[in-house]
């Protein structure tokens, strides 16, 4: 298989900037205000600042050779810490009242079953790093599933951290996340790209955190 090529940022001393992988811009960021997050300068999730996004949980923890992966007892424990991880980060650069997350769309699913999807079962593989994207329409089932997660909020935009894998470093391996932009309404993979944690010697919560502060930085300033 064909890799496509990815885009990287590593959380380290700063966030290097990173060009879309789709064809559609990403939303331009509304001005900052004393309520709203000031947007990260020239990152692809920036315009994310000010607007309304549903953020869906992990969906995925990729097999890896340096034993990361295969390390963790609990998968999916861990994807729900890690969602957690992403909420609270997010939480402390201002998001929490114009953004939903993953237990607030599984509240909402519950009570409108058989019209708002399970959040917890995208049909996300397509999405996954190592698969080949050929253009930027998002397919069935996958299209309607956004529609329906958006259709009881006021979002347009979709964040989609798809999928948790690790890579081996100097000094140990680090967290990966991809990560996916989507357009709900015009059913459009805005951008996708991948999202780099600290370094760790091992596995543990403080992978996690890294990547999930990693991916805040991308959004909004500390």
């Amino acid at each position: 298989m064909r890799h496509p090529k990815l885009v990287s940022i590593v959380a380290l001393a700063g966030i290097a900037a990173a060009a879309a992988s789709c064809t559609k811009p990403a939303p331009a960021p509304a001005p900052a205000t004393q309520q709203q997050p000031a947007a990260r300068a020239g990152s692809p999730l920036a315009g994310l600042a000010g607007q309304h996004v549903v953020v869906l949980p992990v969906h995925y923890i990729r097999a890896d050779t340096i034993g990361w992966a295969q390390s963790i007892d609990h998968p999916r424990e861990t994807l729900v810490a890690l969602d957690s991880a992403i909420e609270r980060s997010l939480d402390e650069r201002g998001f929490r009242t114009d953004w939903t997350f993953p237990p607030a769309l599984a509240r909402s699913a519950k009570r409108n079953a058989g019209y708002v999807p399970d959040p917890y079962s995208m049909a996300a593989e397509r999405l996954r790093s190592g698969v080949t994207i050929t253009d930027d329409r998002l397919r069935e089932p996958l299209a309607s599933q956004v529609r329906g997660v958006i259709a009881v909020t006021d979002a347009r935009y979709v964040l989609f951290p798809v999928e948790l894998r690790f890579e081996q470093a100097p000094g140990g391996a680090r967290p990966v996340l991809r990560v996916a932009l989507l357009d709900a309404r015009a059913s459009r993979l805005v951008w996708s790209g991948d999202v780099r944690g600290a370094v760790r010697p091992r596995f543990s919560d403080v992978a996690l955190e890294s990547v999930a502060l990693a991916l805040a930085d991308l959004i909004a300033a500390p």
